[in-house]
């Protein structure tokens, strides 16, 4: 039996709210499912993500797959990481240092403004393509016009010298 992680919708109408559950394939969307892992309200300013830890990795290590859209929540509550560094071997009490020390090797992100002036100032920075650059694409390879001639009604050229 197939099992994804996936998202289950409740609410009313304009007022969603999402349950993770453990389901089967098979069976659809708000239909039946195998255990309730937590929950998503993409209402809240943030938006509200509470999941069990353990039970999320227990469905993950008996094989379950998480749908695309769980899959990107799980990675913003943190636990696809976690997931990872668990699989490798890591062991729980050491979990939250690993974890802090590769978050401090990344660069931290710019905000979108400052990632838009520096495109500008890279673009800028590059000089125009060579006019000889445009002139090798203009000219076309000698294997390309053997297969142009070859596409024609005339015979090979190799045919003609016998």
């Amino acid at each position: 039996m197939a099992v994804k992680i996936r998202l289950k919708k409740m609410g009313s109408k304009k007022k969603p709210f999402f349950r993770f559950v453990a389901a089967d394939v098979r069976s659809p969307r708000d239909g039946r499912f195998i255990e309730v892992l937590g929950y998503y309200n993409p209402m809240t300013e943030p938006p509200d993500i509470k999941l069990d830890d353990d039970k999320i990795f227990k469905w993950l290590d008996a094989g379950a797959e998480p749908t695309e859209s769980v899959a990107q929540l799980l990675r913003r509550a943190g636990l696809l990481e976690r997931w990872q560094l668990l699989k490798q071997g890591v062991k729980i009490s050491e979990l939250d240092a690993v974890i802090e020390e590769r978050r401090t090797k990344q660069p931290s992100p710019l905000p979108p403004e400052e990632k838009r002036a520096a495109k500008k100032k890279e673009e800028a920075e590059v000089p125009p393509k060579d006019e000889e650059k445009k002139e090798e694409a203009e000219v076309p390879p000698k294997d390309e016009e053997k297969k142009e001639e070859l596409d024609g009604t005339e015979a090979p050229p190799e045919k003609e010298k016998e």
